[in-house]
């Protein structure tokens, strides 16, 4: 073995020097490079061991010795390979390190820039929360900020929701069998997103069983007869805490606002956001649905147009372009509506609904549009304009939510048909 092959490699020495570049009238300078207690700018005297001749002088950008050192330590630290590297596996922590606010409204911003900002963002908002993507402020709790602020230990990183802790989260939703298991698509959506931004390693929602959904007996519809009681019930709601300007009109505009409802399909926050001129002179209904963007298009009966088009406004109504819009945020305007028509079901002695499976639902405000499809399917209406009037984008999205509807009509066509058929027959052996 050669001399060479045993040599041990000589080690580099290198250094970083604090100096102080004294200023020219500075009391001072007589004293040397290394005074401490002088306003003057301070400099590295850097060598990095390659010979005599490789010093070099570069600013600290700064008068205070104290923070120059500390310039100098991270110098000496780029030539420790082992403090480089903690450095590098601290710099990967905190890039996972993105706190639940950030994450949840970097989330929502991404849906709207795909979705546009429709009625599945706003389920976003209200099950994670709305943050603000500036400030990453939340502006108002969904049910996941709601539930952190009830945990004794609050997670404050999204890397730190662990299993348990989606597990404990989706125990408190207070949500039907149907709505919890789409929600929790959207929380498996929201995770699948974080860890595509590479915020964790695994999403915690891979390890837990999905909800289940019982199938079917989901849409009720008013009968005839019903929708004539909720009508009639409209008088007999009469809440004390609402203002006398409103109070004037109060039956006026709730008549109004259930009739937009059931004659035009329209799902409550649509409806909420309804406009005058979406009306055409004809009384055409065309709008655009908060939840798809999809274009319905709405033939509205003249006394529905005549109602919407003379609803007065109340006190606090944002203006006459939108009659039944007020100065609050959307969800809460909706909320509003939703607990004065649910009122008026109460009072209609309505407390549930059978579904087309039999099975029986409390009433509620989107089974005015559910009436409205039925409706005018079993009054001869064919599939494709019944599905143009709800704003779907396809005619299987219709047919798939009202089947047993679409059966119903399907059954009633082959009987007539074996009618005719049988009329037919009794024909020829006259014959």
């Amino acid at each position: 073995m050669s001399a060479s092959e045993t040599e041990t490699p000589a080690l580099v020495t290198r250094t970083v020097t604090v100096i102080t570049r004294h200023s020219a009238d500075c009391k001072d300078k007589d004293k040397g490079s290394d005074w401490r207690r002088c306003n003057c700018r301070k400099a590295l005297l850097i060598y990095e061991g390659e010979g005599s001749g490789t010093n070099r002088r570069i600013s600290a950008k700064t008068r205070s010795w104290d923070k120059a050192e500390d310039f100098a330590r991270e110098w000496r630290d780029r030539w420790d390979p082992e403090k480089q590297e903690l450095k590098r596996l601290r710099a990967a922590k905190a890039a996972k390190q993105v706190r639940i606010e950030e994450a949840v409204a970097l989330y929502i911003s991404d849906m709207v820039t795909r979705l546009g900002d429709n009625g599945t963002v706003a389920m976003a908002r209200s099950l994670f929360g709305d943050v603000d993507p500036a400030s990453n402020e939340v502006k108002r709790d969904g049910h996941l900020f709601h539930w952190l602020d009830t945990c004794p230990q609050r997670p404050e990183y999204i890397a730190d929701l662990t299993p348990a802790h989606i597990t404990a989260w989706r125990t408190s939703w207070r949500f039907g069998d149907l709505t919890a298991a789409n929600r929790w698509t959207m929380v498996k959506s929201f995770f699948n997103f974080c860890e595509t931004q590479e915020w964790v390693e695994n999403s915690p929602a891979h390890r837990l069983k999905p909800l289940e959904a019982e199938k079917g007996g989901r849409t009720a519809i008013f009968t005839d007869e019903q929708y004539k009681q909720i009508i009639r019930a409209v008088p007999d709601y009469d809440p004390e805490n609402i203002p006398a300007a409103t109070r004037k009109t109060w039956q006026q505009r709730l008549t109004a606002f259930i009739e937009l409802l059931r004659w035009s399909g329209m799902a409550l926050v649509d409806a909420v956001q309804f406009q005058l001129d979406s009306i055409s002179a004809d009384g055409v209904l065309r709008y655009r649905r908060q939840k798809s963007g999809e274009l319905a298009i709405v033939p509205l009966p003249a006394h529905v147009v005549k109602l919407v088009r003379a609803v007065p406004l109340e006190r606090d109504s944002t203006n006459p372009a939108q009659p039944f819009r007020t100065g609050a945020a959307l969800m809460s305007d909706t909320a509003k509506w939703h607990r004065r028509v649910t009122k008026v079901f109460d009072l209609a002695g309505i407390k549930k609904v059978r579904t087309e499976l039999g099975k029986m639902r409390d009433p509620h405000p989107h089974m005015l549009r559910d009436t409205f499809a039925v409706w005018h399917l079993r009054h001869g209406a064919r599939l494709h304009t019944v599905s143009k009037m709800l704003g779907h984008a396809k005619t299987t999205t219709t047919e798939r939510s009202y089947l047993p509807w679409v059966k119903e009509l399907d059954d009633a066509h082959i009987a007539d048909a074996r009618l005719s058929l049988q009329k037919m027959k009794r024909s020829y052996k006259k014959d």
